[in-house]
């Protein structure tokens, strides 16, 4: 009877592990809308200015916290993660002539090209049976300094997918502020990749 026991609790583990890690990688991030053609002021563009990623939209209560204190304490290492993933992603793309810097909410720039992205909705995707990385859909624009144009446009939905990371490990143990954390890390890559290229491409990676 032990044996059968031990057997049957076996299989509901592969049961329930096979239920939490379907197949198939999930993404870092997918193309819901952009312009169709690359916009060439953005790739022949050296400054880029990257204001703080805007979380104004998100209730805090729909993602689970009793207060706006614990989502704010979760959110204050988002700007040092955002930050630092700029340099490393450049490196990482042999890119030399591009310079990505933060600047305030409310700084007036007049040289290079503004970006801001603001996260519209957080969708949260891991549950007890089923884990996977949360959906961040943003709304991304880059805009001339100099007169206010806008150069491109797109909505995207970034994952906070972490390279290095399990999904279970992801799912299950990491805090949810390290999550935002990879968020902030993944906008970065999405938007040095509008920088180089003048869009998003390829549109799912």
């Amino acid at each position: 009877m032990k044996l059968f026991q031990k057997i049957f609790m076996s299989a509901i583990s592969l049961m329930v592990l096979f239920i939490a890690f379907p197949c198939g990688a999930d993404d870092y991030y997918t193309t819901i809308e952009q312009l169709s053609d690359s916009s060439a002021p953005i790739r022949t563009a050296i400054e880029f200015k990257v204001r703080p990623i805007d979380f104004s939209a998100i209730n805090p209560s729909d993602l689970g916290y009793s207060n706006p204190e614990e989502w704010n304490n979760d959110l204050k290492d988002v700007p040092n993660a955002f930050a630092k993933a700029f340099p490393v992603l450049l490196k990482e793309a042999g890119i030399e002539n591009k310079k990505f810097t933060l600047i305030s909410k409310d700084e007036r720039i007049s040289q290079g090209v503004i970006v801001d992205v603001a996260v519209t909705k957080i969708i949260l995707k891991s549950n007890i049976m089923y884990i996977q990385n949360d959906d961040f859909i943003c709304n991304i624009s880059f805009k001339n300094a100099s007169d206010g144009r806008k150069l491109f446009s797109s909505i995207v939905n970034i994952q906070n997918r972490k390279r290095d990371v399990s999904a279970y490990a992801q799912g299950w143990t990491m805090r949810f502020s390290e999550r935002l954390n990879s968020a902030a890390y993944n906008i970065a890559m999405v938007l040095t990749k509008i920088g180089v290229h003048g869009k998003i491409d390829p549109e799912k990676y």
